[in-house]
């Protein structure tokens, strides 16, 4: 009897020790942390299961949608990039999309890059199963199955690109007196011009910022270009080059300084303070080969000018009053701004000179009554880009471009919805609404693949906004 009660005791003993092994060995997946679908639990960089060299770098844009960037070298010299929006279909309990843009990149041995757009309105499918993801390109379905398995989370993913370059601020004084304190602190980094080639693989800068002097409280953009990366991050490089800090820790450093767009190709300072003189800034782009810096961009302020009494105004003599004919609301031109905008009855910013395509220069302002715009000619003098903005039209009635494009497709731009017409790559029309008022970016129209890439058309809603 003795003998079965121990028995017992023992076979019950194995069965809890088990249980709590089995519990403290379960780990869950992204996908599997939240009950029921949400897209942002699958966030993150996933790797090819069998050669590890294709990457999903997959970004939640809400619960049901994600930005996805598949990235898949073919040879040292070649590799391919699909870009696309994925959204969660509930029926087939997958991530499905219809917009893939396939570009297969060809580089030479000294860096040089160029694009073939092999297909746009790519369809597929992402499946999920225990933390894989596994992907059907239908448009090209001789592709197969491919597997890929999670790698990493997004911080994590941000970090390793960083994490060895970038000292980590850990104090920040609130009144700008002091630097930071950081951990380690580098070498100094004397600016250097911009790298017009890079090993095959990693990002390749087209353009570097320049250098802007800014009155104290006044506003300047920065403006890169690139090719071949997948994410943008500017830094802020003391005086002295022994402080390198991201524009996060810029703001929190600098507490006045607005920072806009510190994650794309022009960034946005407003009310620069005293205290950023000296300062540089660049921009660091990164895919998963590594990084590539931008030169550096010497930001000098200089004091505001002391405010002068204003004079009371002389009084004024009514006019007689003149009979005049019908008015015709004709289109009229300057090269003053605040002649158009009085004009037009309309205020308007016009796009920085950074963001202004090579090879174009500023023509004059076109106004009526409720509408304006802002124009540039090429070098024989053809006005092939035109920004406008209005108060009664939009859309195509505001662009005055009724050709037909090969693609139309939407983007998101400062929670704005811009619509784009163009051949799926470049836009030549890009519209969009803000209040009252509609806005036209136009380039080159009728001629697809002549357009502006989609973070062209972002610096440009941002300076005109």
């Amino acid at each position: 009897m003795n003998r079965k009660r121990v028995l017992c005791l023992v076979l019950c003993l194995v069965c809890v020790v088990t249980l709590l092994a089995g519990c403290g060995s379960a780990k869950k997946k992204p996908a599997e942390e939240t009950e029921g679908f949400n897209m942002k639990s699958l966030e993150g960089l996933y790797t090819e299961e069998i050669a590890h060299r294709g990457t999903i770098l997959l970004t939640a844009i809400d619960e049901q949608t994600a930005a996805i960037t598949v990235d898949w070298p073919g040879s040292a010299s070649t590799r391919g990039s699909w870009d696309l929006t994925g959204r969660y279909d509930a029926e087939k309990q997958a991530i499905v999309y219809n917009d893939a843009i396939y570009i297969e990149k060809t580089f030479t041995e000294q860096g040089a890059e160029s694009d073939k757009v092999v297909y746009t309105r790519g369809s597929g499918v992402f499946t999920l199963d225990r933390g894989k993801l596994f992907w059907s390109d239908e448009t090209q379905p001789e592709r197969g199955l491919n597997t890929f398995v999670y790698s990493m989370s997004l911080d994590e993913y941000r970090s390793a690109q960083s994490a060895s370059e970038i000292p980590v601020v850990t104090a920040a004084p609130s009144d700008g007196s002091a630097l930071p304190v950081v951990s380690p602190a580098p070498t100094a980094t004397p600016a250097t011009p911009a790298p017009t080639a890079a090993p095959s693989g990693l990002p390749i800068i087209k353009k570097s910022p320049t250098d802007e002097t800014v009155q104290e409280g006044g506003t300047a953009y920065f403006v890169a270009k690139y090719a071949d990366a997948i994410w943008a991050v500017w830094h802020f490089l003391s005086p002295d080059g022994q402080t390198d800090m991201t524009y996060e820790a810029a703001a929190s450093y600098f507490p006045t300084l607005n920072i806009i767009n510190g994650m794309y190709s022009t960034m946005k300072l407003e009310n620069i303070p005293m205290a950023l003189n000296g300062w540089r800034v660049y921009c660091r782009y990164t895919n998963n080969k590594g990084s590539t810096d931008t030169g550096t961009a010497l930001i000098t302020v200089t004091a505001a000018p002391a405010p002068t009494a204003t004079p009371a105004p002389a009084p004024t003599i009514a006019p007689t009053a003149t009979p005049v004919g019908p008015v015709v609301n004709e289109w009229r031109e300057t090269a003053d701004l605040d002649t158009a905008i009085q004009g037009s009855g309309i205020s308007f910013s016009p796009p920085v000179d950074q963001v202004i395509p090579e090879g174009l220069h500023f023509k004059g302002y076109r106004y009526r009554s409720g509408i304006i715009e802002a124009d540039y000619a090429n070098a024989i003098g053809d006005t092939v880009l035109f920004v406008r903005k209005a108060n009664s039209l939009f859309g195509t009635d505001l662009t005055g471009d009724y050709n037909s494009y090969s693609s139309s497709w939407d983007i998101s731009v400062k929670g704005l919805t811009v619509h784009c017409l163009g051949d799926g790559i470049t836009s030549n029309t890009s519209t969009f609404t803000s209040g009252s008022f509609g806005y036209a970016i136009c380039f080159n129209i009728g001629n697809e693949g002549m357009g502006l890439s989609e973070d062209e058309i972002n610096s440009f809603v941002n300076c005109i906004q």
